[in-house]
């Protein structure tokens, strides 16, 4: 096997696999990253037996062939080195040889026969999904991915599309995203749930491709694919029922209070200086015009902020843990948010102001902390 590439073109392909390359070594092999070397280009994959990523790009073939390499090894060689054009090529015995202006390396290979097969998918029943609008989902319900094993069924995101609506769900019992989109009739009922893991690698795709492209989703078996532009991720699905979601979304939440969401960020982020693993709550208490933002720490101090609401009802008092609205209020990218909450026992509801542009009807629900003094 030997060929030329562009070192910038196999790195950027590197470094979006990375992600899936098994880091545990129970398997050696799930760390090497299969190339094959074939019709001037490269065809690359790598996965962990869960998560997977086919990909390809541009090469100049002069033996074709098919080989497996570190994955980390070989990116911490190609970072090394400063020209564009870098050759491989094997050797008599098992080693990789890189070339790179006057600088070599050597790399130790193994058998593409070891490296685990990879499903395939024709993707002729695929549905397709704006790449822009689908960033946008997955990152409004990603931070909301429960991450405790012992919550099998909430470690990922329900998709679920029924009468040509579709919904991306994720809770981990103590705050729940829920995105709602009407798609038309064309669109296949699903009812699925995609892995944490699944959904940060395809973000990362996603982010590298032109937002008003098309990407494509299908099924087989107990496998996701998705095709974007010249790759393709593939996953299990978890095999496990989520929670009827539509119960926990409060209903009668009648005070409604417009903020600025990145004056409130701030002053969050600010509050979650002094917090700590014993001391996470901070307190909102809305009156006509303004809210006062609270968080106090025995052992570190209090930190006191005002802000101006558009709010015109009653006082009220509601207290939330700072990590979770200081999430919320990071990933959102309104200008303005509004809040809905009953009394300081409620859940808080929040929606985005203006949300109609998107196209989008979002809500976010956190679980109130009991408030004292």
């Amino acid at each position: 096997m030997e060929f030329h590439i562009v070192r910038s073109d196999l790195l950027n392909e590197l470094q979006l696999m990375m992600g899936v390359i098994e880091k545990k070594n129970t398997m050696p092999i799930l760390a090497n990253i299969c190339i094959k070397a074939e019709n001037n280009q490269l065809i690359l994959q790598a996965t962990d037996l869960e998560v997977g990523i086919i990909s390809s790009c541009p090469a100049q073939v002069l033996e074709p062939g098919e080989i497996t390499v570190h994955a980390k090894n070989l990116q911490d060689m190609l970072n090394t080195f400063s020209d564009a054009q870098v050759s491989f090529s094997m050797n008599e015995g098992t080693m990789l040889d890189l070339v790179c202006g006057s600088a070599q390396f050597s790399i130790e290979t193994m058998s593409t026969q070891d490296f685990p097969s990879i499903p395939e998918c024709e993707f002729a029943s695929a549905i397709e999904f704006q790449v822009g609008f689908f960033k946008d989902c997955i990152t409004k319900v990603l931070f909301s991915v429960s991450t405790d094993p012992h919550k099998y069924a909430l470690n990922g995101s329900l998709l679920k599309v029924n009468s040509g609506e579709l919904s991306l769900v994720s809770t981990d019992g103590h705050r729940m995203s829920v995105v709602n989109k009407a798609l038309g009739p064309d669109f296949q009922d699903l009812d699925i749930i995609i892995p944490r893991k699944t959904l940060l690698e395809l973000q990362k795709s996603l982010k590298t491709s032109d937002p008003e492209e098309g990407f494509q989703i299908d099924f087989v078996e107990n496998r996701i694919f998705f095709k974007i532009g010249p790759r393709v991720l593939f996953s299990r699905l978890i095999d496990g029922k989520f929670p009827d979601y539509h119960k926990a979304i409060p209903v009668g939440n009648d005070k409604a209070i417009v903020i600025d969401r990145v004056k409130l960020f701030e002053i969050v982020r600010r509050k979650s200086v002094l917090s700590s693993d014993k001391s996470k709550l901070v307190r909102l208490s809305f009156s006509p015009g303004e809210m006062v933002v609270v968080l106090k720490n025995a052992e570190r101090g209090e930190s006191i902020d005002k802000l101006a609401i558009e709010y015109e009802m009653e006082a009220v008092d509601v207290g939330f843990n700072v990590d979770y609205l200081l999430e919320y209020l990071k990933n959102m990218s309104v200008e303005k948010i509004e809040i809905n909450i009953k009394d300081h026992a409620s859940q808080g509801l929040f929606q985005l102001v203006n949300e109609e542009d998107t196209g989008l009807d979002y809500k976010h629900i956190i679980m109130p902390m009991r408030l004292t003094g």
